[in-house]
């Protein structure tokens, strides 16, 4: 435990997307325990902020046992930048987080063919339909597909991801008891009990706007190959692009029309020499035969335009189940494993009934404390949300 405890410590002192973790870790032979009980003049081979060297000399590290508590206590993984699984292809960043929270399955990520896809909140038809298609055979054919969980081409990245029953990746520029945008709670949840979602962000950190951006280096370094859908001008996926660029990684990016606002940002990538992708196989293709025991290319759709899955998709969900009605006798849920907050919550909450957050909120209890506990009593699997800010005792 003390070992999470100073990879917490120096996370916190360095901050996040920071490149004075791998410096100092260069500095101090990756000895982590080295860099915490370092004096302030073992530190003046590192040119640092007086900021940062104040934080470096205050060794204490009660805020660093308190996100580990809630941690534990929450089911949240932390992995370190020095744990033997923290994906390799992240540690070779300049700026690679030292910390990284998580929940759902931690995938072999170095093992396996993971592909970005991003692009703009202010999506199209086209670009909807084009994300969903793509990420739909890319996930049929085994890749693992990474994204922000961002309002517009984010989410159908996931979603379609879902649908075809694959492997995805959520990287958050929040922390993860944080939902954003609201809307999304819960394909977040589905994520966290399908995929993985991860952050660099601890629990109790402010979320600033500065993360998103920062956040879209750690989707690429994640991956192989990076797709943007549709990018207006000045689109974060941009960003997200131009990291690949510099990780070394490749670039595929959808042509659009001349002249529309969101092809400009794709348009603009490919004359600078990203690759045009028209379907699925143009990025199976250059990867397949490095995971010939993950990919299976002979699942790549041969049509045209990208709508055929996501058609089949809306189909089969307008089709009546015919399944035979569940009769199956659900236990009460076990409560153990929830916080002081959430079991408090749950034990409030009535069955067979919609309960408002209103009526939930409790005496001498933050508002903000009871938002986090119901996201996380949802991740969980103890409540489903309902529209309207209400929520489902499950059993």
């Amino acid at each position: 435990m003390k070992n999470k405890l100073y990879w917490i410590w120096l996370s916190v002192a360095c901050g996040p997307a920071s490149t004075l973790v791998q410096k100092l870790l260069s500095e101090f032979n990756d000895d982590i325990e080295a860099i915490y009980n370092a004096t302030e003049n073992e530190y003046k081979n590192i040119k640092l902020t007086a900021k940062r060297l104040k934080a470096l000399n205050d060794k204490s590290l009660d805020e660093a046992q308190i996100i580990y508590d809630w941690c534990e206590n929450n089911n949240v993984g932390i992995l370190c930048l020095g744990d033997t699984d923290y994906p390799k292809r992240l540690a070779s960043l300049p700026d690679a987080p030292a910390v990284l929270y998580y929940i759902g399955k931690l995938y072999d990520i170095d093992s396996l063919l993971c592909i970005a896809g991003v692009g703009t909140r202010s999506m199209s038809k086209y670009g909807h339909d084009t994300a969903y298609t793509f990420c739909h055979d890319l996930a049929r054919c085994g890749a693992v597909i990474v994204s922000g969980m961002a309002a517009g081409i984010d989410t159908v990245c996931h979603r379609a991801t879902l649908d075809a029953g694959g492997r995805t990746v959520a990287v958050l520029g929040c922390p993860i008891n944080k939902v954003y945008p609201r809307e999304n709670r819960s394909i977040m949840v589905e994520i966290a009990r399908k995929g993985l979602i991860l952050t660099e962000y601890h629990p109790f950190q402010k979320t600033m706007p500065a993360f998103f951006p920062q956040r879209n280096r750690i989707i690429s370094g994640l991956c192989l190959g990076t797709v943007v859908f549709e990018a207006d001008a000045g689109s974060g996926s941009l960003i997200t692009a131009n990291h690949a660029l510099k990780q070394g990684r490749k670039v595929y990016a959808l042509p659009g029309n001349i002249g529309e606002e969101n092809s400009l940002g794709t348009n603009d990538l490919i004359k600078n020499g990203a690759k045009i992708a028209t379907g699925a196989g143009d990025i199976i293709d250059d990867f397949s035969y490095l995971y010939p025991s993950q990919i299976q290319n002979t699942r790549v759709y041969d049509y045209s335009p990208m709508t055929k899955a996501y058609d089949s998709f809306i189909e089969k969900k307008r089709t009546p189940s015919k399944s035979k009605p569940n009769t199956e006798k659900h236990l009460p849920m076990d409560t153990a494993g929830l916080s002081g907050t959430e079991k408090l919550i749950y034990d409030r909450m009535e069955f067979n009934k919609e309960n408002s957050q209103e009526l939930l909120e409790l005496n001498d209890i933050p508002f903000s404390e009871i938002l986090s506990s119901l996201t996380m009593l949802e991740i969980k699997g103890y409540i489903e949300s309902r529209p309207g800010g209400k929520f489902i005792k499950k059993r």
